[in-house]
């Protein structure tokens, strides 16, 4: 990456020359990928008026090992460490002052981002000393928009810290420990423009904002030629020629007759751009060739490609080095072709050549990857994600693979089984089942992983992707990470023809379940109880659940009539609009309760004897005092967004709280630290699920119901009043951390909760802002004495967000 173009000059040279107008120049490089190809360029440094030295690692030692390595004990001055693919213009000189005038050990160099997911967050008090580090965090964590640079000054004892030989990281290891010792450790929040230039969106950006003039860098010896254009010295420019800037045009360039290059467009030396050709918004590496009348829209061509004549190639597109792009040949959106290929005429380029294309963005949100069906989330994706996670797993390992019934989810559940099949992992091919029946299998399986599709909840077009580990749990954020990286890399494993996976299909997987969810609970009392309950769910794989399960439990059922299994699970509407049917109808069958059950068996909605909802924060609350009533845990797990009534169920009990981050992983971890679902009977075997499903809590519920004698109502009417409200506010992905940063910044000494997102307690009320992970926009939610004064609480911070977004653009 340092030898990346960037205004026609590779990457590093920017650096080499911002250091050296800042008064460095004694520099050592450490390098460990393709040396040669640096050493070769910058040579001693003698040409860029510094002394340039190189430490080759043999195995990466890390950020901060690496540069041990490269300095040795014999370092006596003020150490500058800086990465060499990154473009900033940060006055360097200033950082140094910084540094001395407080003393620093080291210091950290700041700068603010639109949007901080990807970096290592830094919060610093009034005089610029560091009081805490997070490491890439997810929306919940945002608490500054203030990031890590990669931008150090480091005093010669600091390198002591740096064990020799191994792997050590700055911001992992060696800051942290700082901290820990109470060294004093600054940050410096710079001025000016700084980008790391991580992904292919990155890289264009960067140029276009040279071309802004955001950026002043070392270019080219380019002149102007005409307002907004500058061309290097030997260029051709035809008199018919159109150029339109800002623009950078390099050296030994020929643009002919009728050719248009476009505002935005960076065009590296000896470029030959022929007639009727068109260029926007690209970006053109040195010695390539642009055929008569083709166009190219938001393109990154490297070095010495040739693009044939009447090739169209559209945004995000890249052509590797030396490629061959024949006449007519269309390459679409987002395409990768990777070095040395030829893409023969004609051809219409859907897919990247080898290896696939990365869009750059985040995949994961709050409960997997979602996207609209059938687009965005095709087969072609399912095949590429489930390479990507295959590549995490062990050779020759196992993973599940199940769907909804619809018949997109049938069709990505066959695209996922090939990705894990071509990396050489076997499928258990579980068919058309339900999340919880899922997780019971990875784990009944001794599988390594699981993949579930299934049409989202809450958006009808949508399809959703969930990532199972080998406990049955959502995967982690880390693991998360790890998807993206070898999806947008395209590092995706290919088995050789004998190491091809195999695929299983598991029968009687829900007998196994329904026998693992009712080993703990007491089946008979339930039964001679004979509870009457109305129910209504969509038709498809439930059928083979629920009768089931009303069976063993000796459960008469009136089931509201429901249509047949169609394209798309009913949506939150449909299901709301039929709940006052299903309350008239608990009543005029005298039923103990009335039930909706999901499409997916997880979320389970109740009406009491009365006719009564139970409510959303109340069901939470239910739950809750179900587990407490079990007696088994010693805390009891619940998200931060969850009710404080449940605190003070909790206190009579004699039970403590454990608040989680929202995340269903958050949760799960801590229900299965306490030991929610162990069924083992000491003998230390896994429990039989790793969280509540609509089943489990019905089953639950009605063994409470029994043992004491209780209606639903009544059992409900033991939880104390809650007065909650939920609201949405908007916010552009770009602005959230910078709202999120000015919040914390205004309620600095008040009593705030960080777990996930900014929690504010005003006496015995309080109001959570969350950063939504999947949508632009803020979930606030509070809690209060009256529902009244709960609404008002939230819309008050409603108004704050608005007023902070409005100050802050």
């Amino acid at each position: 990456k340092p030898m990346v173009p960037i205004a026609n000059q590779p990457m590093m040279t920017h650096i080499i020359k911002l250091v050296k107008q800042h008064g460095f120049t004694n520099v050592t490089a450490t390098l460990f990928y393709l040396p040669d190809a640096i050493r070769n360029y910058f040579g001693d440094g003698r040409d860029f008026g510094l002394e340039l030295n190189y430490a080759i690692e043999d195995v990466p030692l890390g950020t901060a090992g690496s540069v041990k390595n490269a300095c040795g004990a014999a370092l006596k001055d003020t150490l500058l460490v800086i990465s060499g693919d990154t473009l900033t213009d940060i006055n360097l000189a200033e950082a140094l002052e910084f540094h001395r005038s407080k003393g620093s050990a080291a210091t950290l160099v700041l700068t603010k981002v639109r949007s901080p997911l990807e970096y290592g967050l830094v919060i610093t008090d009034t005089g610029g000393r560091i009081r805490r580090f997070l490491e890439k965090p997810g929306w919940g964590e945002v608490f500054s928009d203030c990031v890590n640079t990669g931008i150090y000054i480091l005093e010669p004892e600091v390198l002591k810290e740096i064990p020799d030989g191994q792997v050590f990281d700055f911001s992992k290891n060696l800051f942290p420990a700082l901290l820990k010792k109470k060294a004093p450790l600054y940050g410096f929040l710079a001025k000016g423009y700084w980008s790391d230039i991580g992904n292919l969106d990155q890289y264009r950006e960067a140029q276009i904002d040279i071309l802004r003039g955001n950026i002043q860098v070392a270019g080219t010896q380019a002149v102007p030629y005409q307002p907004g254009v500058w061309v290097g010295e030997g260029s051709e420019i035809s008199a018919d020629a159109i150029l339109a800037g800002p623009a950078l045009i390099g050296s030994g360039c020929i643009v002919s007759a009728g050719a248009f290059v476009g505002e935005f467009s960076m065009i590296g030396d000896d470029v030959r751009i022929e007639s009727g050709s068109s260029i926007k918004r690209s970006v053109i590496w040195s010695g390539s060739r642009i055929g008569a009348g083709s166009e190219l829209r938001g393109v990154v061509a490297t070095s010495r490609t040739t693009i044939g004549p009447q090739v169209a190639a559209f945004e995000g597109a890249v052509i590797g080095e030396r490629s061959y792009v024949g006449e007519r040949a269309i390459i679409r959106p987002g395409v990768k072709i990777w070095p040395d290929k030829q893409i023969e005429a004609g051809a219409i380029i859907n897919d990247s050549v080898i290896w696939s294309a990365g869009t750059g963005k985040s995949l994961f949100g709050r409960l997997g990857i979602s996207g609209t069906a059938n687009m965005a989330i095709s087969p072609e994706f399912g095949a590429k994600v489930a390479a990507a996670y295959a590549s995490l797993l062990p050779r020759s390992s196992s993973a599940v693979v199940s769907a909804d019934g619809y018949r997109v989810s049938r069709m990505l559940k066959r695209a996922v089984m090939a990705g894990f099949l071509s990396a050489g992992i076997n499928v258990y091919d579980l068919g058309s089942l339900t999340t919880p029946v899922a997780r019971y299998a990875i784990r009944a399986l001794n599988a390594a992983a699981g993949l579930q599709i299934r049409l989202s909840p809450y958006y009808h077009d949508q399809v959703l992707l969930e990532f199972l580990d080998q406990e049955g749990l959502n995967i982690n954020r880390a693991t998360e990470r790890s998807v993206e990286n070898a999806y947008f890399c395209e590092d995706f494993p290919r088995a050789a023809v004998e190491d091809i996976g195999e695929v299983v299909f598991v029968p009687r997987l829900i007998e196994g379940y329904m026998d693992g969810l009712l080993r703990s609970t007491a089946v008979d009392q339930i039964a001679a109880r004979g509870y009457k309950i109305v129910v209504t769910y969509d038709a498809g794989h439930l059928s083979m659940l629920l009768p089931g399960l009303f069976a063993r439990l000796n459960c008469e059922i009136v089931t509201i009539p429901h249509r047949e299994h169609g394209p798309r699970p009913k949506s939150l509407d449909q299901i709301l609009a039929a709940l006052d049917d299903l309350a008239g109808l608990v009543r005029s069958h005298g039923a103990d309760l009335g039930i909706v059950v999901d499409n997916n068996a997880e979320r389970l909605i109740l009406i009491d004897e009365q006719g009564r909802l139970v409510q959303d924060e109340q069901m939470l609350a239910l739950v809750s005092l179900i587990i407490l009533k079990q007696g088994n845990p010693q805390a009891l797990p619940i998200p931060v967004t969850a009710s404080r009534v449940i605190d003070q169920m909790a206190d009579e009990y004699h039970r403590s709280v454990i608040r989680t981050q929202t995340s269903p992983r958050s949760q799960m971890e801590r229900l299965a630290e306490q030991k929610i679902f162990d069924d083992s009977g000491g003998s230390g075997g896994p429990s039989f699920q790793p969280t509540f499903d609509a089943l489990i809590s019905l089953a639950k519920i009605l063994e409470v119901m029994t043992r004491d004698s209780l209606t639903l109502g009544q059992l409900v009417d033991m939880i104390p009043p809650i007065h909650m409200s939920k609201q949405t506010a908007d916010c552009p992905w770009q602005s959230k951390g910078l709202v999120m940063r000015s919040l914390i910044e205004e309620h600095s000494n008040d009593a705030v909760e960080m777990i996930d997102g900014l929690k504010v307690f005003h006496d015995n009320d309080w109001v959570l802002v969350l950063p939504d992970s999947d949508q632009p926009v803020f979930q606030v939610y509070s809690e209060a004495s009256s529902q009244e004064e709960a609404d008002a609480l939230a819309e008050l911070y409603l108004g704050r967000i608005e007023r902070l977004q409005t100050q802050l653009s």
